[in-house]
C-alpha cells in the first residue's frame, strides 16, 4: 500500500469518525404522509422498486392494491401498491433499503394494522442505531398493537448518526407500510474539513515523488 493510499484511508475513516454521534428518536404523526421536508418518497405505485441512492433489496415484499386482509392487508385509505413482509404467499420475512453516501438523517414510513410482532431496525453501517417493534410504535401513536386493520398511522425516525440501512421483518402475517420517505444526511463541516486536509496532503506527497 502506498503512503497517498493509506492516507486517504486514514483521512477518510477520520472523516467518518468525526461527526458526533448524537441520539436517534421516533414519533407518529396522523395522515399517510410525511410532514417533514422530504429528499424523496417511495410510494410502490409502479410495481418497481428503487435503484441507486436508495436501493430496495426485495421485489417479493411489493403487495399490488388492494392487498388481501387475510395476509396482507391494504393500509387504511391508501388504494395503492404498497410494501409488506410476513410468511406466507410469497412475501420475504426481512427486507431492507439500504442508503449510499453519507446515509439518511430523517426515514418516515405509512404503518397499516400494527401488530407486536413487527420490527423495524435502523443501522449505520454494522451498527444497530434503533430497533423498534410493533407495540412501541402503535403506543407512540395511542393505539394497541392488535391488528386492527382500520387502524394507520406515519413513523418519523430522526437519527443525528446518518442510516445506512433500514430492515423490515415479521415473524408472522404481517408488517405492511407505503410511503417511505427520508432526508439524505449531510455530512458535517469538519468531516468536509479533514477530507480536504487529507486530499491537499495527498496531492502534496505525490508532487514531490514526481519531482
Amino acid at each position: 500500500m502506498t503512503i497517498a493510499k493509506f492516507l486517504l484511508g486514514t483521512m477518510l475513516a477520520g472523516a467518518a469518525c468525526g461527526a458526533h454521534a448524537s441520539t436517534i428518536t421516533f414519533n407518529a404523526t396522523p395522515g399517510q404522509t410525511s410532514l417533514q421536508a422530504v429528499t424523496a418518497t417511495v410510494d410502490f405505485n409502479a410495481g418497481l422498486l428503487p435503484v441507486g441512492f436508495a436501493t430496495y433489496d426485495n421485489l417479493n415484499a411489493l403487495i399490488p392494491h388492494p392487498g388481501n386482509a387475510g395476509y396482507a392487508a391494504q393500509p387504511p385509505l391508501d388504494p395503492t401498491g404498497f410494501f409488506s413482509v410476513g410468511t406466507t404467499h410469497g412475501q420475504p420475512a426481512s427486507s431492507s433499503v439500504s442508503f449510499a453516501g453519507p446515509g439518511v438523517s430523517y426515514f418516515g414510513f405509512y404503518m397499516g394494522s400494527p401488530d407486536s410482532y413487527n420490527v423495524v431496525t435502523f443501522y449505520s453501517g454494522a451498527t444497530t442505531l434503533l430497533t423498534l417493534n410493533g407495540t412501541q410504535m402503535a403506543n407512540a401513536a395511542g393505539y394497541p398493537a392488535d391488528g386492527n386493520q382500520n387502524v394507520g398511522f406515519y413513523m418519523n425516525i430522526f437519527s443525528g448518526t446518518a442510516i445506512t440501512k433500514v430492515t423490515f421483518s415479521a415473524n408472522q402475517d404481517a408488517f405492511e407500510t407505503d410511503n417511505h420517505a427520508y432526508i439524505a444526511a449531510v455530512p458535517e463541516p469538519s468531516a468536509y474539513a479533514l477530507m480536504l486536509a487529507g486530499l491537499g496532503l495527498i496531492g502534496v506527497l505525490r508532487r514531490r515523488r514526481a519531482r
